[in-house]
């Protein structure tokens, strides 16, 4: 058995989605990410909205 030394995630994807296509793609820290998703939820209501923890490279 490895074991795995995971970094947590300090930064969310967020994205909303038409069928099988994002029509919007936001990367913001996880505080951020949590305000936007909500917003994005209520302008659109009848599409799927996903959040998913992303590491970020610190270079950049």
């Amino acid at each position: 058995m490895t074991e795995t030394l995971e970094t947590p995630a300090t930064h969310h994807r967020v994205r909303v989605w038409f069928g099988a296509h994002p029509i919007a793609d936001h990367t913001a820290t996880a505080d951020q990410a949590v305000q936007y998703e909500e917003a994005m939820r209520r302008r659109f209501a009848s599409l799927r909205v996903t959040s998913e923890p992303v590491l970020v490279d610190a270079e950049r």
